[in-house]
């Protein structure tokens, strides 16, 4: 991504949420991926988690080339994030209901990343594809998830 550096609130707004958005869904996988028994799912999950950490990482390189630390969610957002897995999953582990606890989360994602775009117009070319790659992966992702719903 070498694209004209803007220094624009706007892209370190953008880049922020990116990071945010990529690294929840990290977190939420790896909480998720010890109760995955489906092996066509675990490895799914396992190449998502993959990419998701590698958003996370472009993201956050490009914040601390414009001299920017993401912003870490609070532990206490982690903790509830990792609780209400915990709750859902001891309930219901089936393969259906991890795969739909997935889809509401990818969802979110792509509506927190989309309000953020629309927030921030023309904020840098490299934000802007890095956020576009984020939500069309995110779609991509409630499809093939979609598949493990009986």
């Amino acid at each position: 991504g070498n694209c004209v550096m803007s220094n624009s609130l706007n892209e370190k707004e953008v880049l922020r949420e990116i990071y945010k958005n990529s690294s929840m869904a990290v977190e939420s996988i790896e909480a998720i991926l010890s109760k995955v028994y489906d092996e066509d799912l675990a490895y799914d999950l396992n190449k998502q988690l993959h990419k998701f950490k590698d958003i996370a990482l472009k993201s956050e390189t490009r914040l601390n080339e414009m001299g920017q630390k993401p912003i870490h969610d609070d532990p206490i957002g982690k903790a509830m994030l990792w609780a209400s897995i915990q709750m859902n999953t001891l309930m219901n582990i089936s393969t259906s209901h991890i795969a739909d606890l997935l889809i509401k989360g990818n969802k979110r994602g792509v509506g927190d990343m989309l309000k953020s775009s629309k927030k921030n117009k023309d904020c840098g070319a490299y934000a802007t594809e890095l956020a576009n790659e984020l939500v069309d992966f995110e779609v991509e992702n409630i499809e093939r998830l979609k598949g493990y719903k009986k």
